[in-house]
């Protein structure tokens, strides 16, 4: 591999950049960035992946390219968190959803399955993966983070991430911890605007740096800038983390004496281009300190992006030598991750996929977060010979970081081999209606007993209006979580309910053994429910880290 000093400028340049593209197979736009600009990575998202076949082909295809114009392998990196945050989604090993880990609270265990999983990526060609999230998720209302975080308890995000992120290290991938310097008491979503944590800085030292600083203590290779604000570090104005000196410098690099890999979020979202553009911010997201930048999607803004840093350097805002400090950093990890060697044949590659001890280390923790909350004793549990109902909502993607699940899976389809007396499944739509809900209410009624499903009831107000509905009927209701416990704060009249964090069919299996009395529900709640108001349904406490000093 080539040393920074055997490059020239254009080459450096093009190391400080990871770029996306569009289908299956390299188009003429990746070519070009490839051959001709040098770029240093390439992310991959679900609209490149399909088959873990095809995956790999495509991870040697784009090493070939590279290797043929600089010499130098690419980053070839994903957002394969777990749980809905999955490009792979097919033929690998996939983790639970952040949140169940943290109701699972087994950090040997996650590492186990933190380094299967890295290795099967590394297998495929994917040496990079963004994750895992150690944002804490103190904030209810939070529409980006929710169920990406392990939880709202600093010292448990920070045990589990650095499980994590050393199982994907160990894996011999690199491990990309985010969001520095946290996204997880954030009330909006930075891809469409800039988010504002307005807490002291003795606040953020006591909650949402916390895993930072202690995953820089044990090893992190590289952590991923947030855009947000943070005025108490920036003289008081809400400037990007991602675009700030003294955050990317005075605290990450000084304070918190982090050696490794600087990597922005992408730097198409809105939180850092308004006003300024995609080349502008990544100028000064260089001159802020970090090394690797993301320009995930359109192919014009990774050009500008490429001329931006060329006329930053040309006019004097950007010398040679703080280019170079971000190279050497991103070759060092390259020659301590990137192995070249012999070529694996697809059949040597199948062979290494979904090992059966990563597979069932995945399958006890999805077991192991199953939570219940049972305000009667044992109240969630169902009886087989009782007369059944199972209402379960439409699932889609939350956010604009998640792709849509690819399941089908419902809790009825395993569920129904259990009951002896009458089962029915109903499907419903993801925020029901009026005449709906009247439907189903009058559907349910004819049913001792009601297990119904909820997810994400902040964008599907429909969801709570049925179960409360529900709940004022003589039927037993065991309401179910599909995702962030906190929907069910608006059910205080509830005997008991259960939370699963994700739809995977996996958990739905647990699901319905711990229904059924025949698994043990073991999980903790990793986030605190919060208190909710009879009255208009608002939530207007959160008895968790929140709680503490916010803002100044």
């Amino acid at each position: 591999m080539k040393a920074c000093n055997e490059l020239t400028l254009k080459e450096k340049i093009g190391q400080l950049l990871m770029v996306g593209f569009e289908g299956l197979t390299p188009d003429a736009n990746i070519q070009d960035l490839l051959h001709n600009h040098f770029a240093g990575g390439v992310v991959l998202f679900s609209r490149n992946l399909d088959t873990t076949r095809q995956a790999f082909a495509l991870t040697q295809e784009l090493q070939r390219m590279a290797m043929s114009s600089t010499g130098i392998p690419l980053w070839i990196g994903t957002d394969q968190e777990g749980g809905m945050v999955v490009r792979l989604r097919q033929g690998i090993a996939q983790l639970p959803a952040a949140m169940a880990l943290g109701a699972a609270r087994d950090p040997r265990l996650l590492y186990e399955a933190a380094k299967g999983t890295a290795e099967e990526l590394r297998t495929l060609g994917i040496n990079m993966n963004f994750a895992p999230v150690v944002d804490i998720n103190v904030n209810p209302r939070n529409p980006i983070i929710d169920v990406r975080s392990f939880g709202d308890d600093a010292e448990l995000v920070a045990e589990l991430g650095i499980a994590a992120m050393q199982g994907f290290q160990d894996g011999g991938i690199v491990s990309v911890i985010k969001h520095f310097p946290g996204h997880g008491d954030t009330e909006t979503d930075s891809h469409a605007e800039l988010p504002v944590l307005r807490h002291s800085l003795e606040r953020l030292r006591l909650v949402e740096l916390v895993p930072f600083h202690k995953a820089a203590r044990a090893g992190a290779e590289a952590v991923m800038t947030a855009h947000v604000g943070v005025p108490v570090l920036t003289g008081g104005k809400p400037v990007p983390a991602t675009l700030s000196r003294e955050i990317l410098t005075g605290l990450l690099r000084e304070e918190l004496d982090f050696n490794g890999l600087v990597v922005t979020d992408c730097m198409e979202m809105d939180a850092v281009t308004q006003g300024i553009g995609v080349g502008e911010a990544v100028v000064r997201a260089v001159l802020a300190g970090s090394d690797l930048h993301l320009v995930s999607h359109i192919y014009e803004s990774q050009l500008e992006a490429v001329a931006a840093l060329e006329r930053a350097v040309a006019e004097g805002r950007l010398t040679e030598e703080r280019i170079d400090a971000s190279v050497k950093r991103i070759l060092y990890l390259k020659e301590r991750h990137i192995v070249e060697g012999r070529e694996l044949s697809w059949e040597e590659v199948s062979r290494r996929l979904q090992q059966p001890q990563t597979l069932r280390a995945i399958e006890r923790l999805r077991e192991m977060s199953i939570t219940a909350v049972n305000r009667e004793p044992d109240y969630c549990g169902l009886s087989p010979e009782m007369d059944t109902l199972v209402l379960w909502p439409q699932v889609a993607a939350a956010s604009k970081s998640e792709d849509e699940p690819i399941y089908d899976a419902t809790l009825g389809g395993i569920l129904c081999s259990f009951i002896t007396a009458k089962f029915k499944e109903r499907m419903y739509g993801s925020s029901p209606g009026p005449d709906e809900i009247e439907a189903l209410i009058s559907e349910a009624a004819n049913y001792d007993q009601i297990v119904v499903g909820v997810f994400h009831t902040a964008s599907n107000p429909g969801q709570p209006a049925l179960v409360d509905k529900l709940l004022t009927g003589k039927s037993k209701v065991i309401p179910v979580s599909l995702r962030n416990p906190v929907d069910l704060a608006a059910f205080p009249d509830a005997k008991g309910f259960l939370a699963c964090y994700e739809p995977h069919p996996h958990t739905l299996q647990a699901l319905s053994l711990v229904l059924m009395g025949k698994l043990k529900p073991t999980g903790t709640l990793p986030v605190t429910i919060p208190e909710y108001s009879s009255k208009g349904g608002v939530l207007y406490e959160c008895r968790s880290a929140s709680s503490a000093e916010s803002a100044t």
